[in-house]
């Protein structure tokens, strides 16, 4: 029986975490985050900048979290943020180039993930990153936007931390910024 409880268990969590934008394998696993800025808005020449919240625990955590993880819908005691900007809104497959690069790439995508909460220091920033993002799909007139990626991160204060975003998917609706 503790089986059939189990098995009941892992279904309902993987439904309930389609629901989310953004989702993913981090580290062996099950990632999902929330649109941290709402729905996101098409920026300067028809590119997106998203940031994914979440208050799912990761192991520098310095506290256990208190209460029921949510992914970040509605308010949240915020524990990882994954910020992916420069995405064309446009079909095709982009490399991810380093965050801190001065000249910005026109095929480049940037990311930056960071864990709050971390022992002995507030916040673990990873902007070393290498990887790919893709758009499989985008509906003007929908307005919706899928893809997926793969992105390794190494940390960006000397230490050897690393994390991998693997089998990662993206699915949400986008808002025009209107034209003045």
């Amino acid at each position: 029986m503790p089986k059939v409880n189990l098995l009941l268990l892992i279904v309902i969590c993987c439904s309930c975490s389609r629901s989310f934008p953004v989702r993913a394998s981090l580290d062996k696993s099950r990632w999902f985050a929330s649109l941290s800025n709402g729905t996101p808005k098409i920026y300067e020449e028809e590119r997106l900048s998203l940031i994914f919240a979440t208050d799912l625990p990761h192991p520098e955590l310095k506290e256990k979290t208190v209460g029921k993880v949510t992914g970040c819908k509605g308010k949240c005691q915020r524990t990882q943020t994954l910020i992916l900007s420069n995405i064309p809104l446009r079909s095709g497959f982009y490399r991810v180039a380093q965050s801190d690069t001065d000249s910005l790439q026109s095929n480049s995508i940037y990311c930056v993930y960071d864990t709050q909460g971390v022992e002995q220091i507030n916040t673990r920033v990873y902007k070393k990153a290498e990887g790919w993002l893709q758009i499989t799909q985008y509906d003007s007139t929908t307005n919706q936007v899928k893809g997926k990626f793969d992105i390794r991160f190494q940390a960006s204060d000397g230490s050897s931390r690393s994390v991998h975003f693997r089998r990662g998917k993206l699915d949400f609706l986008l808002k025009k910024k209107p034209l003045t």
